[in-house]
């Protein structure tokens, strides 16, 4: 239910997987070329992901009282809330691949099943081997599967407040360092992450101290990414404070947005392949065309996140984490 959701969060992660699917679906219309440069833009989506990540992840975890010590909990949550519904996405595209192989009018192959490559995407390690992507919108998961793991250990070490400043500082930093393959590691988007992270202590505690470490990694986005993702992140950051108004067509759209990023570009080629059987000019009437396409993968991705990610989603959140120590005090003085 909306009231037990922070809704802006709720409503970018809709925004940001419909930007992207703008882009994918809309980013090659010749004959309106603003309009296709616009939708292109909608690739930065992905930053608003990450900077949603940073927050909401370190938010439910400052919520549960969580100690490094519960990582392989933390870990076991993640895993039964996101894998089940890309284990599936996975499956789909090998399968759709291979029953497209068999259609003459088809301009691709089927993609071999080759155990290594299955593994790597099961680990989230593809980007690190010789392998490929079956689908390369599974590349920002293996980022955020790095991400995980970086906070889930390193920065609930400490409870100390210098400690976390100094992390989330040195964290940020080494997004100026040039890796090879730095695409793909969280690393290279650690200014971003770091945003997300900093604006839950400024979430809780509104003050002027809290808002100067948002400012610092913004203007560290503005130096890595550019003026438009810095814009761009700087009013999403606004939005998770003020965004709080009841919009129920973002609501769902932020219940989807998961599914809809896994399997949006499978629908649009499935829509594409159904279209030339049945001789159908998608060159005509352009624009009405992706709205079609768009409502389709949005009907699709509906009926996969009932199918598949919601079940998930509610199993998760029967995990819970044992009490440490600490956590039960805290407990005991808040009764007091």
């Amino acid at each position: 239910m909306l009231k037990d959701k922070i809704v802006s969060i709720q409503y970018l992660r809709g925004l940001a997987a419909l930007g992207v699917v703008f882009c994918h679906f809309g980013s090659n219309l010749i004959s309106y070329p603003r309009l296709s440069l616009f939708f292109n833009f909608g690739q930065t989506g992905v930053f608003v992901f990450f900077l949603i990540s940073g927050f909401i992840i370190v938010y439910s975890l400052i919520q549960s009282n969580y100690k490094s010590s519960q990582f392989f909990t933390f870990l076991l949550k993640r895993s039964i809330r996101i894998d089940p519904a890309y284990y599936i996405a996975i499956l789909l595209t090998i399968a759709l691949f291979k029953i497209l192989s068999y259609i003459p009018s088809f301009n691709g192959s089927a993609i071999a099943f080759v155990p290594g490559q299955f593994i790597a995407h099961i680990l989230y390690v593809i980007p690190f081997t010789k392998y490929p992507f079956y689908m390369h919108v599974f590349w920002t998961l293996c980022v955020e599967f790095q991400f995980y793991l970086l906070i889930g250990v390193i920065y609930f070490l400490s409870d100390s407040p210098l400690y976390k400043f100094i992390f989330l500082v040195l964290f940020s930093l080494s997004s100026l360092i040039p890796f090879s393959n730095s695409y793909y590691l969280v690393l290279n988007y650690a200014a971003i992450f770091a945003l997300g992270i900093s604006l839950v202590t400024l979430y809780k505690n509104r003050n002027w101290q809290n808002i100067m470490l948002p400012v610092f990694f913004l203007i560290l986005i503005a130096f890595k990414f550019g003026i438009p993702i810095f814009i761009l992140l700087l009013l999403c950051s606004i939005a998770v404070f003020y965004f709080t108004l009841i919009i129920k067509p973002l609501a769902f759209l932020g219940d989807i947005s998961y599914s809809l990023y896994l399997t949006h570009t499978l629908t649009l080629i499935v829509f594409s392949g159904i279209s030339k059987r049945l001789h159908i000019d998608l060159s005509h009437y352009k624009l009405f065309w992706l709205i079609i396409e768009v409502l389709v993968a949005a009907l699709f991705a509906y009926i996969f996140y009932l199918l598949i990610e919601k079940p998930s989603l509610r199993l998760s959140k029967h995990i819970f984490y044992k009490k440490t120590k600490g956590s039960l005090l805290q407990t005991r003085l808040n009764l007091k």
